[in-house]
């Protein structure tokens, strides 16, 4: 129900802004597509409950219902002019100039790049990420997303052409099985890699950490590459401000400890407050319209059944270890310990 619904809102939501988008200034898409999602949301009561149910997470227990139902039509509206602005880009994208002078924590930037060893930058979906990668882009390559193809064609049709007409290395998860190993490529070359680290729409990996008040998915596989490359984990979000003017936010690196090596589980258990954080900062921003937490019963089974070894958060099934040459070295990736 709430797929059908979802694809149908998308559908809707996607002719129009093409059509439109040759015909009419940003301006117009934003306020049609702010018209078209709240309409949409009145209309799909399963388009609602999953952004109402997210919302009562994030508002706490003693949220109002229309508190929560206030949040996830925000969450909505946004998700629209996140798609409007990506559409329409770079017309609705601030110059790299003004981009770079509303950057705080550069230094936490310069800090992961230091090291040598190349920068996983780890967001969420969240304020326009697209953005960030676009613009930056520009400023510094090599810079690739690594992403999950979205299943709805109409949306990854868009931002496909946009990201390789800004000069973003596309790097698909489900293309290779070792799409791991053009990351560490990325990486060698002291590129950035990009990666959204909660669960799109109908993505099946993911462990559960604790999320505010109860237990959600987020990847792990960058967190593996980490400790396989030493590159850092660079939390960075772009959000919009107060002043309706887009910033990026920059947290300090996250480093893999020790000589024991931190498990990939260790350093993301570090990562995920962050996550928390600006979820808490941004509510109407965190761009998840699928049901996010993992309902107790769900969790149980997958401990019983093993469901999160099923799939190689590297793309790479079974316990085995891909020996990759790049540069004067060998980097291992591990596909072991996929069931921690």
């Amino acid at each position: 129900m709430f797929r059908a619904a979802l694809k149908f809102a998308l559908t809707v939501l996607v002719g129009l802004a093409r059509v439109e988008s040759r015909m009419f200034p940003p301006g117009w898409l934003l306020a049609r597509g702010r018209f078209v999602v709240r309409a949409l949301y009145r209309l799909l009561p399963g388009m609602r409950a999953p952004l109402q149910e997210n919302a009562r997470h994030v508002l706490g227990p003693l949220s109002t219902p229309a508190e929560r139902d206030h949040l996830g039509r925000r969450v909505l509206e946004n998700f629209s002019r996140f798609f409007v602005e990506t559409l329409t880009a770079p017309a609705c994208f601030p110059a790299p100039e003004e981009f770079l002078r509303r950057i705080v924590g550069a230094e936490h930037g310069e800090a992961a790049l230091a090291r040598g060893r190349g920068v996983i930058a780890v967001t969420l979906h969240m304020g326009n990420f697209e953005l960030g990668a676009m613009v930056f882009a520009r400023l510094h390559q090599p810079l690739a997303v690594v992403y999950r193809r979205d299943p709805f064609g109409v949306v990854e049709s868009v931002r496909r052409s946009k990201r390789s007409a800004h000069g973003v290395e596309e790097i698909d998860t489900e293309r290779s099985p070792f799409f791991g190993v053009r990351v560490l490529d990325v990486l060698r070359r002291g590129g950035f890699a990009l990666v959204a680290a909660d669960r799109g729409f109908d993505h099946p990996g993911g462990e559960p950490f604790p999320f505010f008040d109860g237990q959600a998915r987020f990847l792990t596989w960058p967190a593996r590459l980490s400790i396989a490359s030493g590159a850092p984990l660079l939390p960075c979000f772009v959000v919009r401000e107060a002043d309706g003017r887009y910033s990026l936010r920059i947290e300090a690196p996250l480093f893999p400890e020790g000589e024991q090596r931190e498990s990939a589980r260790e350093l993301m258990g570090r990562l995920v407050p962050v996550f928390e954080d600006y979820v808490r900062r941004y509510p109407d921003q965190w761009l998840i319209l699928h049901r996010y937490w993992e309902p107790a019963s769900a969790l149980e089974r997958g401990e019983r059944h093993g469901i999160s070894a099923q799939v190689d958060d590297l793309g790479v099934v079974g316990e085995r270890e891909a020996q990759v040459v790049l540069g004067d070295g060998r980097v291992a990736l591990e596909a072991a310990h996929l069931q921690s």
